[in-house]
């Protein structure tokens, strides 16, 4: 008999993993259409799937730290970060975007520590460096933690990269503190008013209902890490299993999923701080790619067009993190454009 339960059980679980893997972004999107209905399937797929727990932040640090990895205590946590390069060389900050790392920056990393000194961290409710204290993800807030971070890393001026979220907290700092900003390279940049959606942004979406948003803190994520890694890439096919895994065990540090779900609910729709995008006064370059479904390139025209003097390069081919899906090519554009700002050694 118990053998017989256990078969069952299997097969429940397998349907249950339907909800997340295979044809899941047309499934989940009915069932968010469908808020019911949706929520009893989200309950039973979550129960049979096994409610997949965090994994021990030892063994991610294993995993993913590496010697150049530093731990910097402040605000209550340790936050992962890296300082590569030569010590005397100009610094270029580099900040990740929404369910991403420090990671993802690996091979600009590679392309442009020969020159410039490269600092890189896991911002708050990613990656190792795990939930804030506060549980504060508003822009406002992690601005106000950038500002420490930079005072406790120590760098004085420096210019800034981001992509997607971390764009956005690239240009709010650029605003904040034009002294300190050398220059600004804008990524696939949030912080337009816009819609959530389009294929990958289901996880996001899901995560500011009610209930629902409770619910992710326990589901399988690697099905929803796969279809938002595809949908994110203009080709799909560099998606890869160690790709997968990676952005996968790292929501799964302690904490990572409750702040994913705590930071799209802090999203302020009557934020209009884009307005002030033509007070920015730093050397800007917008680099966007044409394939990005999340945050178009219309988008990016608009940067260009209100930040002062700001320059565009569009690559077609590429989706919405062109820096990791071509790190070569868009890393030795961002160093042009960079000496070409007087930013070298």
């Amino acid at each position: 008999m118990q053998r017989v339960q256990s078969l069952a059980m299997e097969r429940f679980h397998a349907l249950a993993l339907q909800q997340f893997h295979g044809s899941a972004l047309e499934r989940a999107q009915r069932l968010v259409m469908k808020p019911v209905h949706g929520l009893v399937l989200m309950l039973v797929a979550v129960l049979l799937a096994g409610c997949q727990i965090d994994l021990p932040l030892k063994d991610l640090k294993s995993r993913y730290g590496s010697g150049a990895s530093r731990y910097l205590p402040m605000d209550g946590i340790e936050v992962h970060w890296r300082d590569e390069g030569p010590a005397d060389a100009p610094v270029l900050l580099l900040l990740h975007g929404t369910a991403s790392s420090l990671h993802t920056w690996d091979g600009w990393v590679a392309e442009l520590t020969p020159r410039w000194r490269v600092v890189r961290l896991d911002l708050p409710g990613f990656g190792l460096t795990g939930p804030h204290p506060s549980d504060d993800y508003s822009t406002a807030a992690m601005i106000d933690f950038l500002d420490r971070f930079v005072k406790a890393a120590g760098l004085q001026r420096f210019a800034i990269a981001g992509n997607s979220l971390g764009g956005q907290y690239a240009w709010r700092f650029a605003l904040r503190h034009p002294e300190r900003v050398s220059a600004l390279i804008l990524i696939d940049a949030a912080g337009y008013p816009m819609r959530l959606e389009g294929p990958g942004t289901l996880g996001l979406r899901l995560a500011r209902m009610p209930v629902i948003s409770d619910l992710l803190r326990l589901a399988p994520v690697e099905g929803f890490t796969r279809s938002g890694l595809q949908a994110v890439y203009g080709d799909r096919r560099r998606v890869g299993d160690e790709l997968v895994t990676r952005h996968a065990e790292l929501m799964l540090r302690p904490g990572n999923r409750a702040a994913l779900s705590a930071r799209a609910k802090s999203a302020d729709p009557r934020d209009e701080s884009w307005k002030q995008l033509p007070r920015i006064t730093s050397p800007t370059l917008v680099m966007w790619g044409g394939l990005d479904t999340w945050i178009t390139p219309e988008f990016g025209r608009r940067f260009a067009s209100d930040i002062p003097g700001a320059k565009l390069l569009v690559y077609p081919e590429l989706g919405h993190v062109p820096m990791e899906e071509d790190p070569v090519r868009t890393a030795r554009d961002a160093a042009g454009f960079l000496q070409a700002n007087g930013i070298r050694r």
